[in-house]
């Protein structure tokens, strides 16, 4: 059954509905088009999938537009993406080369200009806007850290991103003083209803997770991420050694790998040399949103312990589901993991061990923790703001 906005009213409340639908009202000849580079692995897709349903539910034509790519293409944006958050990378001649060549071929098959308003989604899309009439606005939405970029990466892509309209960002850090356009924030979002975030039994939890050789008889401390050295799930197996020592506990890693990320493989090759003689750690790669579901709701502690990070929406899911998290004090999750609160913040790998091993200890906290969490998740990150969000962004550059 297609995705309707009315099934959120016993989450978020009637009212709030009410004034989505009414503020879509005047918007239902608006024809919009999201593009990215990937249909799954990663948060941006994650989010178009409810976003663009829901979009289309109160009456918005929305059409979601994949960006098709080699491998050598997908080599260079991820060099891109690493630059964007600080990485010195050499980007050759024939990567740019690459780069511009498969925007412009993406641009004959993909058929949008009908669209009324145009919505592209990080990097590997940046230039499509190249190779068109641009007769409607077009908004760069980057979800990525762009706190400190590389300064020759950053002054090779601006000239594409001076040509749009807008640009969202996910919090006020990532703005950049020397755009000349317009720059808003929307905080990206999880969605309630979905497979990873629905409700499950304890029941039901604990017997799929036997099915991955995940048994509760330990308390259980969790990574879910893609396997992305910016997540650093060495420094977490680190941690966890710490950990060890003072409580005995799992560690689970649960990763899968991004259609438009080649690193994966290495980092998870890497991870499984690491891990191989340690029967406590269990490293699961496997693309599964209820298993995600169930080990996020089974953890005591969810570590995500990112060392860039643009929002960190594993963060979000493991907080809306009551558990408390240890986290990176990177990019967006200061604003999700309020220290002290609903979790920690950390530096490294001492500090996630020592704040860990204290959760771990202290039962009555954890709970705190975890319905803190839920209440800041519920107010701030859930797919219904997100949507409202959109709306009066599209209607403010269209009316």
């Amino acid at each position: 059954m297609p995705l309707s906005l009315k099934t959120y009213k016993d989450i978020v409340g009637e009212e709030l509905i009410e004034k989505i639908y009414e503020e879509a009202s005047s918007l239902t000849k608006t024809h919009v088009e999201h593009v990215n580079s990937t249909f799954y692995g990663g948060g941006v897709a994650e989010i178009l999938n409810s976003l663009t349903l829901l979009m289309n539910d109160v009456g918005i034509k929305t059409g979601w537009r994949l960006l098709k790519g080699t491998p050598d293409f997908f080599n260079v944006t991820k060099k891109i993406h690493n630059a964007l958050q600080g990485e010195d990378i050499e980007l050759r001649d024939i990567d740019k080369k690459i780069y511009l060549e498969t925007n412009e071929v993406n641009s004959i098959i993909m058929h949008i200009m009908s669209a009324n308003f145009i919505i592209i989604h990080d990097p590997q899309p940046l230039p499509l806007i190249n190779f068109y009439e641009k007769k409607q606005p077009w908004v760069w939405r980057c979800h990525i850290d762009l706190s400190a970029p590389n300064q020759m990466l950053w002054d090779y892509l601006k000239p594409f991103i001076e040509k749009y309209d807008k640009t969202i960002v996910s919090m006020e850090q990532y703005k950049k003083q020397d755009l000349q356009k317009e720059q808003h924030i929307i905080a990206p979002s999880i969605d309630p209803l979905t497979t990873k975030n629905k409700f499950v039994p304890d029941t039901e939890v604990k017997k799929y997770l036997s099915k991955f050789g995940v048994d509760l008889d330990k308390p259980i401390i969790s990574q879910v991420s893609r396997f992305d050295k910016w997540k650093d799930p060495l420094g977490v197996i680190k941690a966890f050694e710490i950990i060890k020592k003072q409580v005995d506990c799992k560690l689970v890693l649960l990763g899968s790998m991004a259609t438009d990320d080649p690193e994966g493989d290495i980092i998870y090759n890497n991870i499984m040399e690491k891990v191989k003689n340690n029967k406590d750690i269990i490293i699961i790669n496997y693309s599964d949103d209820f298993l995600v579901n169930c080990l996020q709701r089974a953890s005591d502690v969810v570590i995500q312990k990112s060392l860039k990070e643009g929002f960190g929406l594993t963060v979000t899911e493991a907080l809306w589901k009551g558990t408390p998290v240890v986290a990176g004090n990177v990019g967006g999750i200061p604003l999700q993991v309020i220290d002290g609160k609903n979790g920690y913040l950390v530096n490294d790998v001492k500090e996630c061990a020592d704040r860990t091993i204290k959760l771990l200890k202290d039962p009555k906290l954890r709970e705190e923790f975890g319905t803190l969490g839920t209440e800041h998740v519920k107010k701030n990150f859930l797919i219904t703001r997100h949507l409202m969000d959109y709306l009066r962004l599209i209607k403010g550059m269209t009316q």
